[in-house]
């Protein structure tokens, strides 16, 4: 659960280095990308949400086929089913492919001062449902279920992290997501953590991070193991091996 500390918001760790404050760069998210610039924070539908409106304007590309080459062959109930498909995977298809590339789900502007929520699939991910000013942000707050455990008592096989925005009139709205196996909790836990406070430094809110401590580093864990062999003496083992048969 959320630790009951605020912390200062920052720019999140870059392999390299940490990135310049004017940097933009981007958070993978469940589902979704965050695109964090010193002016904007969006979170958009991954790329690979594009599977399902092609394979939709493919089948409609095909039933128009079907129709057009076989208007005079085929049964009128055949040709029925097929408009009725072409009616239907046609729109959607569109308006998927619209929503995953040019729609937004959550966006934040330092010059508009408010972030706003935008409308799903049927809006295209365009029109905006709900917008919150920065006066009107009391904090954010990053939320997990890592300590959880399942009716049967053994820890969770997936481990959820949420990235959460609380107005001053203490309702909560979701800005994103982050999912992951156990093993991998620590590192989605510092991408939900890196988005919050993305969001705390252009909103200039409090925030709540998530306490990381105590959950396990499967990369510190394996240098560890590599430290270990290689400070193995092997003229030691090779001197007690002829004791040992002694």
């Amino acid at each position: 659960m959320p630790s009951d500390a605020d912390q200062t918001p920052s720019s999140p760790p870059d392999p390299e280095g940490d990135p310049p404050p004017e940097a933009s760069y981007t958070i993978p998210l469940h589902r979704a990308i965050a695109h964090v610039s010193p002016e904007a924070i969006a979170v958009k539908q991954s790329r690979a949400g594009l599977v399902g409106p092609l394979i939709e304007i493919a089948l409609t590309l095909a039933v128009v086929w079907a129709i057009v080459a076989f208007i005079n062959t085929l049964p009128l109930f055949v040709l029925f089913v097929l408009l009725v498909l072409l009616i239907v995977l046609g729109p959607l298809g569109v308006i998927g492919l619209v929503n995953n590339l040019a729609g937004t789900s959550f966006l934040m502007e330092r010059a508009k001062y408010s972030a706003r929520w935008q409308q799903g699939l049927l809006g295209m991910g365009i029109g905006t449902y709900e917008l919150v000013p920065f006066n009107r942000i009391q904090r954010f707050e990053v939320m997990t279920d890592y300590d959880d455990v399942l009716a049967s008592g053994i820890e969770q096989d997936v481990v959820h992290w949420e990235v959460i925005l609380i107005k001053d009139n203490d309702r909560e709205l979701t800005v994103g997501s982050v999912v992951a196996a156990r093993v991998l909790a620590l590192e989605a836990g510092e991408r939900a953590n890196d988005l919050a406070e993305a969001l705390a430094a252009m909103s200039e809110a409090h925030v709540v991070l998530a306490d990381l401590e105590g959950i396990d580093d499967p990369e510190a864990d394996l240098y560890e193991d590599d430290d270990d062999l290689e400070g193995a003496d092997p003229e030691n083992e090779d001197r007690e091996g002829p004791d040992r048969e002694d």
